[in-house]
């Protein structure tokens, strides 16, 4: 009984005397050494692990890939490159639309060198041989042997091409500031199309004998001429 009681009260005195206390704060100092030298292991190991940033710009610029500035805080740009600028007017294989109404600029001609067998008779009437009435003849009548090449008076364009009951096949040509010229009683195969843009002298088509209103008359060329929608005189316009 008595050993028993002396181991329990030095037990007591140990761990309610210094000696306890100095223990517990070598085991304390212990652990935090060891949790310091951990960290620091570890930190070390991450810095190996990153590779330094210069090694990474050496290696670029050796590449050649691109150009690095002095101070690292700026972004790296790639290089330009040269390409060269698109047309702004690129070109076209297809021909500039022509003027639909060319002023005249070069004078008139007659379509055809003949006889004029019926002058233009302004607001007065005439006899009309094919019809053997009084009449007010709006052009001139050319004559010329069937197939004779008739020519545009002056530049233009061709505004209309028909096969009229009473003046047979006729071909109109505009030449701007309200001028258009009129070529009837041609035969009906004609060398010019709608829209087309004629020069002064360019065959139209051929004297025919298609003008049921002047059939008496002969093969021959009946020539009218507008200015803004009234009938003038077509030979006052040749020179």
């Amino acid at each position: 009984m008595k050993k028993a009681q002396f181991g329990e009260s030095k037990a007591h005195r140990f761990f309610t005397g210094k000696g306890f206390y100095l223990a517990l704060a070598l085991s304390l100092a212990a652990v935090g050494g060891a949790a310091w030298l951990g960290v620091n292991s570890a930190l070390n190991n991450l810095e190996q692990a990153v590779p330094p940033q210069e090694n990474t710009v050496s290696r670029l610029e050796q590449n050649n890939e691109w150009s690095v500035p002095s101070e690292y805080d700026h972004p790296v740009t790639a290089p330009q490159q040269n390409i060269p600028a698109a047309s702004s007017s690129p070109a076209s294989s297809q021909p500039e639309p022509e003027p639909s109404q060319p002023p005249i600029s070069q004078g008139c001609i007659l379509p055809l060198s003949g006889e004029v067998i019926n002058e233009y008779s302004g607001d007065k009437v005439v006899k009309s041989k094919t019809l053997d009435d009084w009449i007010m003849h709006t052009g001139v009548d050319l004559a010329a042997e069937a197939g004779t090449p008739v020519k545009a008076m002056s530049a233009g364009t061709v505004a209309a091409i028909a096969n009229d009951d009473m003046w047979g096949t006729t071909v109109t040509i505009n030449h701007g500031d309200g001028l258009e010229s009129y070529y009837a009683n041609l035969k009906s195969a004609v060398n010019v199309r709608m829209g087309q843009t004629v020069s002064m002298g360019t065959v139209i088509g051929a004297v025919g004998e298609s003008a049921e209103i002047e059939q008496a008359e002969g093969p021959h060329l009946h020539f009218g001429v507008k200015q803004d929608g009234e009938w003038i005189d077509p030979l006052s316009m040749a020179k």
